[in-house]
């Protein structure tokens, strides 16, 4: 006979936590409830659990408080914390401090009962689930090329492209090139990003995509209308400030978010970079190279 998983459900919304305990009943688990961080606490004492729903948000001894006791008393146990609506920060703290999953209310009782037979798994097998997670793969902030927003074209380009300035600039050699800056306000808080698409967009003049021009365009798009145009407009740019050409900031992602996660924003967005966040701050960028790398060699071995 199949050892039945033991589920413990914490979480002081009554009809929430006895219908859901219900649910995982249906699905094969045996599972207990408790209303308070306290009661959970006397029954784990008696009674192990393989595995603890736990509301992050209740009165008296909060999810945090909570978890920090649970992984005291019993190190094994694997936690799924509950999250309802603006306290994500509190859930990304609690991965920090050893809890398995977080899971925002109200959730799908099929994913949380995917997640407790992984989390089992985990405890029971010693098999780790997606042991990459963004923050494996990312550049990390202290690597990443950043520029202030009120410094000019020209010196963006030199960020970019530093052997611009060196003998080599002529050569044949290959140098790196630099296809990202982070832009920086005056405080080193990010307010921007420029890729060279953002200079791309720069150099067109603005008639261009306009119908201004007293001309047919057959003659507007001829050889002879963009002769000598490239040079000009490197001329006319160089001097404008990186903030009134920079693109938005990247799509921020968490640190711990799955590598299926980053791909799915990255596609839905249809976005080359992300921004990678901590509990609090912006902690590197992943760029669709660095995922399609870790794709490539999870592939191949």
């Amino acid at each position: 006979m199949t050892k039945k998983i033991k589920v413990l459900m914490i979480d002081d919304e009554e009809r929430f936590c006895t219908t859901t305990s219900k649910l995982l009943i249906k699905k094969g688990f045996e599972t207990r409830v408790a209303h308070t961080a306290e009661q959970a606490l006397k029954i784990l004492k008696h009674n192990p659990q393989d595995v603890i729903v736990l509301d992050i948000q209740m009165p008296g001894m909060d999810g945090l408080a909570a978890l920090t006791k649970i992984k005291k008393m019993a190190p094994e146990t694997q936690v799924i914390m509950l999250t309802g609506h603006g306290s994500k920060n509190s859930a990304l703290r609690a991965l920090v401090r050893e809890a398995f999953d977080y899971l925002k209310k109200p959730c799908d009782i099929n994913m949380l009962a995917l997640r407790i037979h992984d989390a089992y798994a985990e405890k029971k097998h010693g098999f780790k689930f997606d042991d990459k997670k963004a923050l494996n793969i990312m550049t990390h902030m202290n690597k990443q090329t950043t520029i202030l927003a009120d410094l000019a074209i020209r010196d963006a380009v030199k960020k970019m492209m530093p052997w611009l300035e060196t003998d080599n600039r002529k050569s044949n050699k290959m140098e790196t090139f630099h296809t990202f800056l982070l832009v920086l306000d005056q405080t080193s808080l990010p307010v921007g990003g420029l890729t060279p698409m953002d200079f791309f967009k720069t150099a067109r003049p603005d008639y261009i995509s306009q119908d201004t021009m007293p001309t047919t365009n057959t003659y507007q798009f001829s050889p002879a209308f963009w002769d000598g145009l490239f040079s000009d407009r490197m001329k006319d740019i160089t001097g404008i400030k990186i903030r009134e050409i920079m693109s938005k900031l990247p799509p921020v992602i968490n640190e711990n978010a799955n590598l299926l996660e980053v791909a799915d924003l990255m596609y839905k967005k249809q976005k080359r970079l992300l921004l990678v966040k901590g509990v609090t701050n912006i902690t590197g960028i992943i760029s669709d190279q660095d995922l399609f790398l870790e794709m490539g060699h999870t592939i191949l071995d």
